[in-house]
C-alpha cells in the first residue's frame, strides 16, 4: 500500500467509526437528572438577618448552607444566631454544630454543641439535640437526651424530655430531674 491509499483507508476507517457510534441526546432536563442527593446550591461563610419593621430582628451565620429547594431543606454546618430587640440589644444568642431548616414550616433540627444563652433570664442553655416548631413556638428535646439549664444566680437543673413553651414562657423538664434550684429572697 501506497501512503496514499493509507491515508484514504485510515479516514475511510475513521468515517466508519463516527457513523456507526452515534450519541443521541433527547430532550432531558438537567434538574431533574440531578440527584435528590446534590444540593442546588452551597454557600460559604452567610450572614442571614431578618428585618422587621425596619430593624433587624435575627441574625443567623453559618460556615456552610447547603440548599435542597424540592426537598424544602436547608443544611448548616457551623451555626451562629442572635435575636435582637426593638432596642437593638442581643436578647438570646447560640450556637450549634449543625441545623436542619425546613423551609416550608421554618422548623429546626439543631444538633451537636448547642449552647443558647437568654440575657432575659441570665440563663444558658446546653444540648447535644432540640426541635423548634416554629407554628407553636416549642423548643423539645429527644425524651432520652439531658438538658442542662444554668442561671447566673447559681442554679443548674439537669433532665430529659425538656420542653419549652414560649409562648407560654414555661420550661419542663419530664424525666430524670436533679439540680440546685437558687430561689430569690423575696422578703425585703
Amino acid at each position: 500500500m501506497k501512503n496514499g491509499s493509507v491515508v484514504r483507508l485510515s479516514a475511510a476507517m475513521l468515517a466508519l467509526l463516527a457513523t456507526s457510534c452515534s450519541l443521541e441526546y433527547g430532550q432531558t432536563d438537567l434538574a431533574t437528572e440531578i440527584s435528590e442527593g446534590t444540593a442546588d446550591s452551597v454557600l460559604f461563610d452567610v450572614t442571614h438577618t431578618v428585618v422587621r419593621d425596619g430593624r433587624p430582628r435575627f441574625i443567623v451565620r453559618s460556615q456552610r448552607i447547603e440548599a435542597f429547594g424540592k426537598q424544602r431543606r436547608q443544611y448548616l454546618h457551623g451555626v451562629e444566631f442572635e435575636e435582637i430587640d426593638a432596642d437593638g440589644a442581643t436578647v438570646t444568642f447560640g450556637v450549634a454544630d449543625f441545623a436542619e431548616y425546613r423551609t416550608d414550616s421554618e422548623d429546626f433540627d439543631l444538633s451537636g454543641n448547642l449552647r443558647f444563652y437568654s440575657a432575659a433570664e441570665d440563663a444558658w442553655l446546653t444540648a447535644e439535640y432540640l426541635f423548634w416548631e416554629n407554628e407553636t413556638r416549642t423548643l423539645t428535646s429527644r425524651p432520652e437526651e439531658t438538658v442542662v439549664l444554668e442561671r447566673g444566680d447559681g442554679t443548674e437543673i439537669r433532665g430529659r424530655g425538656f420542653v419549652a413553651e414560649m409562648a407560654r414562657s414555661m420550661l419542663r423538664f419530664e424525666d430524670g430531674v436533679s439540680g440546685t434550684l437558687v430561689e430569690e429572697d423575696r422578703s425585703e
